[in-house]
């Protein structure tokens, strides 16, 4: 009877051993799991993933470009037609209503030249 018992009581303290480990195990899981969960919720996160996938999106980037292009259009013309005279004030609204319409027009074409321009130097 007592080798019996032995056996039995051995074996009820590896299953209670084994328990323990899965026990750990889980908590550990479940700490991970939390962490992740409150990194999603961070705002600063949020935005960030946000502004990925809106870039990510071919319609924002031209639309991007279209607006990066026509400000720094602009700043140029400012610097060197200027609008302290009506002469050049005149030639500035000209010369900015043109590239802007050249802008616009070929965004995607804009967009497609800076993406290859962009591979080329990375695969240097």
């Amino acid at each position: 009877m007592e080798n019996k018992e032995i056996s039995v009581h051995n074996k009820l303290l590896l299953h209670i051993n084994r328990l323990k480990a899965e026990k750990f195990e889980l908590e550990d899981e479940l700490e991970h799991t939390f962490k992740e969960f409150t990194y999603t919720l961070d705002p600063f996160f949020i935005a960030k993933k946000s502004l990925h996938k809106l870039v990510e999106d071919k319609e924002v980037q031209t639309d991007l470009v279209s607006v990066g292009l026509n400000l720094i259009t602009n700043f140029f013309i400012e610097r060197i037609l200027g609008r302290q005279t009506v002469k050049g004030y005149l030639s500035s609204v000209l010369v900015e209503k043109i590239s802007t319409s050249l802008i616009n027009n070929n965004a995607a074409g804009i967009v497609s030249l800076i993406s290859t321009l962009q591979t080329k130097n990375q695969t240097k």
